[in-house]
């Protein structure tokens, strides 16, 4: 479905003196995403998985390398092919409330992408996001609130509702379950899983909680400095996990865990 080849992404940093110097946030990085799976993406804060997370959804572009779609670079699409694969690939950031336009309604947020992307009229529109509101849990009175009337937990469901709207191939969760808290954090979880049994899409979970990705996903990618140093397929437990760096985030979850005891 989606593979990035060698993918780098290169930020130029200024110093109180002007000093310029490059910073390479992702560094020849190489994915391949199938149908119907679920990644995740470890990593310590700084390590590069957001960046390359919007990379991978072409919300930025790479300094190097290449994206394809179905074997086609992303490169070839002319702007108006690129905006209807876009739909392809959906993005859920981290922070619910800013994701949203404050200015519209529920209803106008989860109505937007269907009507830029799939081109429905407004009945089918209204009919699809009672729909989707009640798949992610809400009941329909929400879709009349805008986005500061509800908490967080509500922001986040909205969010996928959104991004499942215009049925995608893969959706990406960049950080989308930090700052929940544990039963919440969980609730979103089984959503997930259940909706993927519905939807049949892929999921890439970029996260930093190892034991999220555990639950959630079948491949686990870990990545330090820009760089995916280990790929685990059909993960188990922490100990299927090999390279040294990864040994070091089970230490510090373990060491966590005992110190919570």
């Amino acid at each position: 479905m989606l593979r990035a080849s060698d993918i780098t992404k290169e930020y130029i940093e200024k110093s109180a003196c002007g000093r310029r110097s490059v910073c390479r946030a992702v560094d020849g990085v190489s994915l391949e995403f199938e149908e119907d799976s679920i990644y995740s993406l470890v990593g310590e804060s700084g390590s590069g998985k957001s960046t390359l997370s919007r990379i991978l959804a072409y919300v930025e572009r790479p300094t190097g390398g290449a994206l394809a779609l179905d074997g086609k670079p992303v490169a070839a699409y002319s702007r108006k092919e690129l905006r209807q694969q876009r739909k392809s690939i959906q993005l859920v950031m981290q922070d619910g409330q800013s994701s949203l336009d404050p200015r519209q309604t529920v209803a106008q947020s989860l109505a937007e992408p269907m009507k830029n992307l799939l081109d429905l009229g407004k009945e089918e529109r209204n009919a699809r996001a009672h729909d989707l509101i009640r798949r992610v849990g809400l009941p329909d009175e929400l879709l009349s609130r805008f986005p500061h009337e509800l908490s967080g937990g509500q922001q986040k469901r909205v969010c996928i509702a959104r991004a499942i709207s215009v049925s995608p191939r893969l959706i990406i969760f960049d950080e989308s379950l930090s700052g929940l808290d544990v039963t919440l954090r969980k609730q979103i979880l089984d959503l997930l899983l259940e909706l993927k049994a519905e939807i049949r899409c892929s999921y890439l979970l970029v996260t930093h909680d190892l034991d999220v990705a555990l639950y959630l996903s079948q491949h686990i990618l870990v990545m330090k400095e820009g760089k995916i140093v280990e790929k685990t397929a059909n993960v188990k437990s922490h100990n299927d996990l090999r390279h040294e760096y990864s040994r070091a985030l089970v230490k510090a979850l373990l060491s966590k865990r005992h110190a919570l005891i």
